[in-house]
């Protein structure tokens, strides 16, 4: 989610928590209908709903009480996460030397692996995720898992579909990026769903 939208999501949160505490303390009759700007004139601010609240009695008023501290317990939970720094992005070590760091972002190399698998005429479509392994030493590069979940054209020979994206995979990111690739899991595969879907050969 970008700044803008956690910048609506904030404003929509704060208006709701808002408005549900002054819904609880009219209803609760802490405070008037008429205490919003504007009075009980014309232009008053949500004068006639707010009035309406008020002569809540009952199941209906309990009702009211209760949605209202939920909605404002739910917003002060939100508005907080909103205003929270959003969280850094994942990077991996390849190097580190006197003359300075070399890093790659982690959805750099997932979007690496995932363009490398397509590649292979049996896959339709392919994601990745990967996972970091503890490093034995200080140095050197990091070390990773892949995981790859393809989905492969009705009619593909599933090991050796599995076999090409384990060696390819493993190949180009190590020699293009300097990490370390542990292993690379094909898993969850699935053949292509779509209409249009052929067993290949037919």
């Amino acid at each position: 989610m970008n700044r803008w939208n956690h910048i609506v999501a904030s404003l929509v949160a704060v208006f709701l928590l808002v408005a549900a505490i002054v819904t609880l303390l009219v209803t609760v009759e802490a405070v008037d209908p008429d205490f919003l700007p504007g009075g009980a004139t014309e232009d008053a601010w949500f004068y006639e709903q707010l009035q309406g609240v008020r002569d809540f009695s009952g199941g209906d008023q309990a009702i009211t009480i209760a949605v209202t501290v939920i909605v404002a317990l739910a917003m002060l939970a939100v508005i907080p996460l909103e205003f929270m720094p959003l969280r850094r992005r994942q990077t991996l070590g390849i190097s580190s030397t006197q003359e300075g760091m070399l890093t790659v972002d982690a959805n750099s190399v997932r979007l690496l692996t995932e363009r490398t698998g397509i590649i292979n005429r049996n896959v339709s479509s392919i994601r990745c995720r990967l996972a970091v392994r503890r490093k034995t030493s200080g140095s050197g590069p990091a070390s990773i898992v892949i995981m790859c979940y393809p989905r492969l054209i009705l009619g593909s020979n599933l090991p050796e579909v599995r076999d090409d994206l384990q060696t390819r995979i493993k190949q180009v990111v190590e020699q293009l990026t300097g990490l370390t690739v542990l292993q690379v899991h094909v898993v969850s595969v699935r053949y292509d769903r779509s209409d249009d879907a052929r067993l290949i050969g037919s």
